[in-house]
């Protein structure tokens, strides 16, 4: 029974170590093919405004919401403690350091990763990816280096925009539940922040980017088993862009604190 349950973690560890050497050879090649010719500008941008700008209202609605939120929860744990002047200071350096960029990284990777294997699957399982091949045109080049370099450019830039717009939503709760004038809001947020603060949270979302693309480009890439296939691919290319991105969030944390 012992030996049965070792063999298992050991197949278990060594599946684990080939799936990440295989999506991290995919994604260097995707990167690599970046500055070979042609350059596929086109295509990069086309990707930018599927996947970048179509997730800006989910985005924009869950940060604002988030900010109010917070605002709500530590607004009302601040005053018992007679601290409320510090509520914008704290939730502004809560939201661009840490839960702005992890929120905005999670929500991307439930509608991108998602689509992307499932787009890439479909194209696998209909054989459409081996005609490409037939062509002579690269699916990497095509498929995977579009897809990886939109949402590294188009991450931060939604961060940004979530930041912004959490901040917005914790000075509105502030106003209304609090008493607490806007002009002093943003002004306490503006002076406490430290570029620092937004640059480590907008870094990380580049890592995070190249995370969920590669690993929904590589799940659509290994799909097998027609339309269950692509299901099963699906909900993997979520739950592992979800548990790596958690992952990196804490060793990128780390190194940005170390800085």
């Amino acid at each position: 029974m012992a030996s049965s349950r070792i063999e298992a973690l050991d197949a278990r560890i060594t599946e684990t170590v080939r799936y990440a050497g295989a999506s991290a050879i995919l994604v260097g090649r995707a990167l690599a093919s970046l500055f070979r010719r042609p350059f596929e500008i086109g295509l990069i941008v086309e990707q930018m405004e599927s996947l970048g700008l179509k997730s800006l209202t989910i985005v924009s609605l869950a940060s604002l919401f988030t900010g109010m939120v917070l605002c709500l929860q530590t607004g009302s744990a601040f005053v018992r403690f007679g601290a409320k002047p510090y509520v914008a200071k704290v939730l502004a350096v809560a939201i661009t350091r840490e839960l702005g960029p992890i929120l905005v990284a999670l929500i991307v990777t439930g509608r991108v990763a998602s689509g992307i294997a499932a787009e890439i699957g479909s194209m696998k399982v209909s054989e459409q990816i081996d005609a490409l091949r037939v062509m002579g045109a690269s699916p990497v080049k095509r498929l995977v280096m579009p897809r990886v370099v939109a949402l590294m450019i188009t991450l931060p830039l939604l961060v940004l925009v979530g930041d912004i717009l959490g901040i917005l939503g914790g000075m509105i709760i502030a106003s209304v539940e609090l008493g607490i004038k806007p002009s002093f809001f943003l002004s306490s947020s503006l002076d406490f922040l430290a570029p620092e603060d937004i640059l480590s949270g907008i870094g990380k979302c580049f890592f995070f980017g190249l995370i969920i693309a590669g690993i929904g480009c590589y799940q659509g890439l290994t799909t097998l088993g027609g339309t269950r296939g692509v299901g099963i691919s699906t909900t993997r290319a979520v739950v592992v862009s979800s548990v790596l991105v958690l992952l990196s969030d804490l060793l990128l944390t780390k190194a940005f604190l170390l800085l």
